[in-house]
């Protein structure tokens, strides 16, 4: 169940993003978006508070920010339809290889529960 928290997370900084790219496309709605995207974020940072709590810090600053980056690359291409090079994707694959190094790393295991 704590788990889910990284998923609300993650979808909270992909929508927020997609927020801040239509105040940066159509100028006219700029402040709707910022102001929109932002309280997104403030629940975003409720979860990443949850997170601590049941967490290791490595592995909560690790999956977030590593995390955020490949679903708001990933996302925001499906999204918007730009298409990702491969050296772009191979790119993303290093950066979760490297949370998965870390979070594994940290506990010796990828259980995601609290002991």
């Amino acid at each position: 169940m704590n788990a889910l928290y990284f998923i609300a997370f993650w979808a909270c900084q992909l929508i927020s993003s997609v927020l801040f790219k239509y105040g940066g496309i159509y100028p006219k709605y700029h402040w709707h978006a910022f102001i929109a995207g932002n309280a997104i974020l403030l629940t975003a940072s409720w979860f990443l508070i949850q997170l601590f709590r049941y967490f290791p810090q490595p592995i909560v600053i690790a999956l977030c920010s590593g995390g955020t980056f490949v679903t708001v690359q990933f996302g925001m291409a499906l999204y918007f339809k730009q298409s990702l090079s491969w050296v772009q994707i191979v790119g993303l694959f290093f950066i979760v290889t490297g949370i998965v190094i870390t979070a594994y790393g940290t506990t010796g295991s990828l259980s995601l529960s609290k002991d």
